[in-house]
């Protein structure tokens, strides 16, 4: 029975029932838990809400009106509006508006991901992966339909689809875009230009970049242009003075010292969220980034080194290999970030259910521990209770085990490491002592 239902499930109507189907669970699951977490979403809606009104105004982001985000997210916030073609809406109206968008972003993300299943090397079926993305958007739907990371998260699989079809150039508009939304994806490109610089092959690696800068220039020029230019620089400069969020891996690790008397702090609300008063925290902040560059830069080399053996081994790079360090890659970013917000973990959804069982295991043991905290716990982590604070460890703890699994797993040989190292160091020009250089 369970065969058969798998098999009629692999056909094409099996796969439109699929993407159906997580669509209608993620409407429904949403507006039955709604009544009970709205408050928890009011805050992040009235600001897209806020924002998309003063750019249907005509105002100009960033010099007409603060926008604390990346400028194509005015793209996602305006989406209710421009589906109604620019008349006035109530908030009521904007919010269910934003939840159906958000289910057609989903079914555009679901097809993506059986087009990813299809283009695989070796070849997979795409009922299983579309199974497991059902499951993580039901559990995760009291909380994914209201923020807009489904957005840029299209954008991140519609890339991967790219890279699979052999169109690089595609790939780089992609995460371009992706990154005019949400800046994230901006650390997949590095991991892209890997999986070609392994086959050594320029011409894709040339493409990609010039997709990729393409992209982000046709969003970013008419800003410049406009006169934006300076104030844009702003809004990174907003996220730069922000604190330890409490959510963050090194503020739960915090968190767990206070519980045992070891450490005092605080919290305080600003730029958008709660963070840690602390002196651990401030220290904490200081070694943030040299952990990102450094744990950053080995899954990068990792990425090379297990490419250029998957090309000699098998002639091609499996799609297996690329998936795991492109979310290996996402990891990092997450686990070093001062900020870790619940709609981070939506910046998985593409990819978690490309991955092995096991790991899929982990990812959904993580998925589920985010929504016990947020929103259905919140108030009691905000108090700061033994509880929640145990969770949010286990989900960090999680969070850091999968990203160890994917690299001990996809980990290249000794001899391909030492290889890859010393093919890069030949090409760093090195001084001499006087002052000429060579390669």
């Amino acid at each position: 029975m369970a065969r058969r239902l798998f098999r009629i499930l692999n056909t094409p109507i099996g796969i439109v029932l699929l993407i159906g189907f997580q669509a209608a669970a993620l409407l429904l699951v949403a507006l039955l838990t709604l009544p009970q977490i709205g408050q928890w979403h009011a805050l992040d809606l009235q600001v897209y809400f806020n924002d998309a009104r003063s750019l249907l105004k005509g105002w100009v982001p960033y010099r007409d009106f603060n926008l604390e985000y990346p400028p194509l997210a005015l793209a996602a916030f305006a989406g209710p509006f421009l589906a109604v073609r620019g008349k006035p809406l109530l908030f009521t109206e904007y919010a269910g508006l934003f939840l159906l968008q958000s289910a057609v972003l989903s079914i555009f993300i679901a097809w993506a991901l059986a087009r990813a299943a299809a283009l695989s090397r070796p070849s997979r079926q795409a009922a299983v992966p579309l199974a497991v993305y059902t499951l993580l958007v039901v559990l995760t739907a009291p909380l994914l339909p209201w923020r807009y990371d489904l957005f840029p998260a299209l954008f991140t699989i519609l890339a991967l689809v790219a890279v699979l079809a052999g169109k690089p150039a595609q790939a780089g508009v992609w995460l371009g875009l992706g990154t005019a939304a949400k800046l994230y994806p901006v650390v997949l490109l590095p991991i892209v230009g890997a999986y070609y610089l392994a086959s050594v092959d320029w011409r894709a690696v040339r493409r990609l970049g010039l997709g990729f800068a393409g992209a982000l220039a046709l969003v970013v020029l008419p800003l410049l242009l406009s006169g934006a230019g300076g104030a844009m620089m702003e809004f990174l400069h907003y996220h730069e003075l922000r604190g330890l969020q409490l959510e963050s891996l090194p503020a739960g690790l915090i968190l767990l010292a206070h519980m045992a008397g070891a450490a005092r702090l605080s919290l305080s609300f600003n730029y958008g969220a709660l963070h840690l008063v602390s002196p651990l925290a401030t220290a904490t902040l200081r070694w943030l980034p040299l952990l990102f560059i450094a744990l950053y830069g080995a899954v990068l080399l990792c990425t090379l080194a297990r490419f250029r053996q998957d090309q000699g081994r098998y002639g091609s790079i499996p799609s297996a290999s690329l998936v795991a360090y492109l979310t290996a890659a996402l990891l990092v970013f997450i686990a070093t970030n001062k900020v870790f917000s619940p709609q981070y973990m939506i910046w998985l959804l593409p990819f978690v259910p490309l991955l092995r069982s096991r790991q899929v295991g982990i990812a959904v043991a993580a998925f589920l521990a985010t929504i016990a905290l947020f929103p259905y716990d919140y108030a009691n982590l905000l108090a700061l209770h033994d509880g929640p604070v145990l969770v949010l460890n286990m989900r960090n703890l999680l969070v850091a085990g999968l990203l160890v699994t994917l690299v001990a797993r996809r980990r290249p040989s000794r001899s391909m490491l030492r290889l890859t190292v010393y093919a890069l160091l030949r090409r760093i020009p090195l001084r001499l002592n006087n002052g000429s250089t060579r390669f």
